[in-house]
């Protein structure tokens, strides 16, 4: 299994339900998740990132599943964990 780095860009009120989606999603374990935070000031949008472990087809599946649920103004990327080395 490799590690992924998730991104969650989108309303407050949505991040905790992101988290538990991803979380319980089948193939994927949640290794860590850092506080959210706001990038602008007054913008009603928080970032948060999550470490996860699966296989990238495990990892990709739960990110399009969670992504349909969330509405246009949030988003959710995957990259190679920083720890993945080359």
């Amino acid at each position: 299994m490799a590690a992924h780095q998730i991104t969650y860009e989108g309303p407050p009120s949505l991040a905790v339900r992101a988290a538990t989606m991803l979380a319980d999603a089948d193939g994927v374990e949640l290794v860590s998740s850092q506080p959210p935070e706001r990038r602008d000031k007054g913008a009603d949008k928080v970032v948060l990132a999550f470490t996860v472990e699966g296989t990238a087809k495990a990892v990709m599946a739960a990110v399009r599943l969670i992504g349909e649920s969330l509405p246009p103004t949030a988003t959710m990327t995957i990259e190679p964990a920083p720890n993945n080395g080359p």
